[in-house]
C-alpha cells in the first residue's frame, strides 16, 4: 500500500434512503480518490456486501421528513442497519437540516458520527477518513489489551 492513504483504499458503502441516486453519491467519493465506493439504494443488497466483508464505513443518508417543514417534533433517524452494527462497521448518517438533538439520537442509536446531507464531498471524505482511523486506534487498542502486536499504521 506504499504511496497510497489507507482511506483511498476503503470499501466505502453509500446508502441513500433520501431518493437521490446512490450512484452519483458514490461517484462524488471516487472522484476524490475512494477506489472501491459503492452506492445502494436499499438496505436489502446492503448484506451481501457485508457478508462479503466489502464494506469498512457505511454513509448513510437519511430520507428529508415529510410534511410540515420544519416538523413540529423531530423525526428520528432511521436506525443503523442491524448488519453492520453486528460486523462493528462504522456508519454515518447524514440528515437534512442536522441538530444537536437529532445528532444525540442518532448516536445513541449507534451512528459513529452524524453530518448534513447538505456536507460537501471532501468533508464527507475527511469523517470517513476519522473513522477509518478511530476503528485502526481501538484495534491497536485491544492488540495491546490481549498482548498482540498492533497492526502498524501508515
Amino acid at each position: 500500500m506504499a504511496g497510497r492513504k489507507q482511506i483511498q483504499d476503503a470499501r466505502v458503502v453509500v446508502l441513500r434512503l433520501d431518493g437521490v441516486d446512490a450512484a452519483d453519491a458514490a461517484q462524488s467519493l471516487k472522484d476524490l480518490g475512494i477506489v472501491h465506493a459503492v452506492g445502494l439504494a436499499d438496505v436489502g443488497s446492503l448484506s451481501v456486501h457485508i457478508e462479503g466483508g466489502k464494506v469498512d464505513v457505511l454513509v448513510v443518508s437519511s430520507p428529508p421528513p415529510t410534511g410540515i417543514t420544519p416538523p413540529p417534533v423531530l423525526p428520528l433517524p432511521p436506525e443503523p442497519p442491524e448488519a453492520a452494527l453486528k460486523a462493528g462497521i462504522p456508519c454515518l448518517l447524514l440528515l437534512p437540516g442536522t441538530s444537536r438533538s437529532a445528532a444525540r439520537m442518532a448516536l445513541a442509536a449507534g451512528y459513529a458520527a452524524v453530518m448534513s446531507v447538505d456536507a460537501a464531498p471532501r468533508q464527507v471524505y475527511r469523517r470517513i477518513g476519522a473513522l477509518m482511523q478511530r476503528v485502526r486506534r481501538i484495534g491497536r487498542a485491544h492488540a495491546s489489551v490481549r498482548g498482540a502486536p498492533a497492526e502498524e499504521g501508515n
